[in-house]
């Protein structure tokens, strides 16, 4: 394992334009739609780096970094293998050769898909469902809960409020103490549930309209939801200059980029 992940400006530099933008549609949709831990590695002899997307002992894909191309490989056991046969017709004909000459082993098809442009992006999203059924699911606003360092759940397994605390005073201008820091979630069911604003305007937005997020709203993006905008990696690199870290602003800030996760919703 990697000791430092690379930079997205050393990825990119790797991968050249077209490339990249192929590893940012497939990146995202994981982190959009999956759960997911997230490991990075030396390629060794398929790539520069490997980016591994696992959870509970299980992989859902492996990206591997090369110059100028990202390869996907997934791995398709018996009963995906099935419901990829009943949905083949879904898929390009170039995605269809690739399954079809992808070797079988005793644990499945191995699926090397080479991407020097996003034009396969949509079958892979396809074969990633496949694979696995969603399980990420976003707040009202777009937020994560499970990402966020303020959920209930999160504080329980490791309490990072203090850091929180200070992080969101750095971006956002917010004075909260860490000991006023949990939430339930504005989806939680329970009558005495916490939140960190329990007069959010997104959530009873969203809720007099009867969708589930705002990404769903003919209306959106709206006065209501600006109220509730996180700043995006590049919005908050070009407002923190030179003491932006992008490390940092994955693992503590990534959870409120909620416009550009709902764009990518919305299209």
């Amino acid at each position: 394992m990697l000791a430092v992940k690379p930079t997205q400006d050393e990825i990119r530099a790797i991968l050249g334009a077209e490339a990249y933008v192929a590893w940012e549609a497939v990146r995202y949709f994981i982190l959009d739609y999956y759960n997911m831990d997230v490991t990075w590695d030396d390629g060794g002899k398929y790539g520069i780096f490997e980016c591994k997307f696992r959870r509970s002992g299980k992989t859902l894909c492996t990206l591997y970094i090369i110059e100028n191309e990202l390869v996907v490989l997934i791995i398709f056991g018996k009963g995906e293998r099935e419901k990829f046969e009943v949905e083949r017709r879904g898929f390009s004909p170039q995605l269809q050769q690739i399954y079809d000459a992808a070797k079988t082993y005793h644990d499945g098809k191995w699926m090397y898909i080479k991407l020097r442009d996003s034009q396969l992006v949509p079958d892979i999203t396809k074969m990633l469902v496949i694979k696995k059924k969603p399980n990420r699911r976003i707040t009202m606003c777009g937020y994560v809960c499970d990402m966020c360092k303020a959920y209930a759940g999160n504080i329980k397994k490791h309490d990072e409020r203090e850091l929180l605390s200070a992080l969101w005073g750095k971006y956002y201008g917010l004075d909260i103490p860490a000991e006023a820091i949990s939430c339930d979630g504005c989806r939680s069911p329970k009558k005495d549930a916490r939140r960190i604003d329990n007069n959010c305007p997104v959530r009873a937005c969203v809720l007099e309209n009867k969708v589930d997020n705002c990404s769903e709203c003919c209306k959106y993006p709206c006065a209501v939801f600006s109220e509730r905008k996180g700043l995006s990696c590049a919005e908050a690199r070009q407002e923190q200059g030179d003491s932006f870290s992008e490390e940092e602003y994955e693992e503590y800030m990534h959870a409120f980029d909620n416009k550009s996760r709902l764009d990518r919703r919305s299209k």
